[in-house]
């Protein structure tokens, strides 16, 4: 993910951003959510993390299959699936301890009702089974399951793509039909219904995000005046239905979710267009060239660096956020509105000191490794050549 090359840090940047933005959209009810992308189009952060994580598998993975290294591929992301899955137990069981605690001291039944937590505690040795199986997610905790089936699928797609590029669109677009079609989706359990992001679905916007990065990651995307005013006028409508036309007509967002294909957990055909068009625009405009080169894109290529870690970290926030949210309005005068919002810029700041700590850690590692290889005289080592 860090090879030579000015864009993969500018995939950096754009990685660091949407944790961001994720993190601040998992606090529920801090004011700050207000100003997240969500309320502008029809698509959100989720989008994004689709995408730059199929980008970034292509780019790491794909260059391997010429070389004859398939088996390794498939191997590399069975493993990547397994630290995935691992990390997600880690969360959710952190999750579960925050929402426990935070109902002792409440006395707040939504502590242990909101966000499907209700199935864990209702029924502990099923919901935690169902956990196990990823039958069963929390609210704000069904991201990674939705990437651990995606990174199961992602050698698949690349051996597709080997054999030809339109096979692979063709399967992926068959796949997604066939999700919205309601043939093909995972089953929840022990709750009837099925999962929240449907794997099915989304698999075309991540094999999406792989093709771009096998095919134009280097060449960059061509620009066409007609398809970046098509992409312009997109995202102009999608603003003006998702804030009522500014207000002046209330229940137009209302009449888009009920007329247009909007929907989240099928990746509706209105949010695959809005993060296409909005990636089209976004790239045209080299915006990512230009905030990386800030103090501000600095930090945010800090956290696209250490994305899984300060994900988790991030999302466990998230939890303790909603605690405190709840203890502020059962337990004092204070505004949970205003309390969630300093909550979450601290939160941000201590994603931030993470990331730092991540780095500063890999650089002390890096070190002793490389005084011990100069000292065997086996080959000098440059700065540059040390992993970062």
């Amino acid at each position: 993910m860090h090879a030579s090359g000015d864009r993969n840090t500018v995939i950096d940047f754009w990685r660091g951003l949407v944790l961001v933005i994720i993190f601040v959209n998992h606090v529920p009810g801090n004011i700050l959510e207000n100003l997240t992308p969500r309320n502008f189009g029809f698509s959100d952060a989720a989008e994004a993390f689709v995408f730059i994580s199929g980008l970034s598998v292509a780019m790491v993975y794909y260059p391997r299959l010429p070389k004859g290294d398939a088996l390794d591929v498939v191997r590399r992301c069975l493993r990547r699936s397994f630290e995935l899955y691992r990390m997600h137990l880690i969360m959710t069981g952190a999750a579960v301890a925050l929402f426990s605690v935070g109902y002792v001291i409440s006395n707040d039944v939504g502590m242990l009702e909101a966000h499907g937590r209700g199935t864990v505690f209702d029924d502990t040795a099923r919901g935690i089974t169902g956990v196990l199986l990823l039958g069963h997610q929390l609210g704000y905790f069904n991201i990674l399951p939705l990437y651990i089936a995606l990174m199961l699928w992602a050698p698949v797609a690349m051996i597709l793509m080997r054999i030809h590029v339109a096979l692979a669109a063709v399967v992926s677009v068959g796949i997604y039909a066939l999700a919205r079609a309601d043939v093909l989706a995972i089953p929840s359990w022990p709750e009837p219904g099925r999962w929240f992001f449907n794997p099915f679905a989304w698999q075309l916007l991540f094999t999406i995000g792989i093709l771009t990065g096998a095919l134009l990651v280097r060449t960059g995307v061509p620009y066409n005046r007609l398809a970046f005013a098509g992409a312009m006028g997109f995202l102009a409508i999608s603003t003006v239905v998702m804030t009522d036309a500014f207000g002046l007509y209330p229940n137009l967002l209302w009449s888009a979710f009920v007329n247009f294909d909007i929907i989240k957990s099928d990746l509706g055909l209105g949010r695959l267009l809005h993060f296409l068009a909005l990636a089209y625009v976004v790239t045209q405009l080299r915006l990512g060239h230009v905030l990386k080169g800030t103090a501000f894109g600095a930090e945010m290529m800090r956290l696209g660096r250490n994305a899984l870690p300060v994900f988790a970290f991030g999302s466990v926030l998230s939890a303790l956020g909603e605690v405190t949210m709840t203890l502020a309005a059962v337990k004092s005068s204070a505004s949970p509105h205003v309390v969630g919002m300093v909550f979450t810029l601290l939160g941000i700041l201590g994603l931030l000191l993470l990331a730092r700590y991540l780095e500063w850690k890999k650089k002390g590692s890096a070190a002793p490794r490389q005084e011990r290889v100069e000292k065997a005289g086996l080959v000098s080592v440059s700065p540059r050549s040390l992993p970062h």
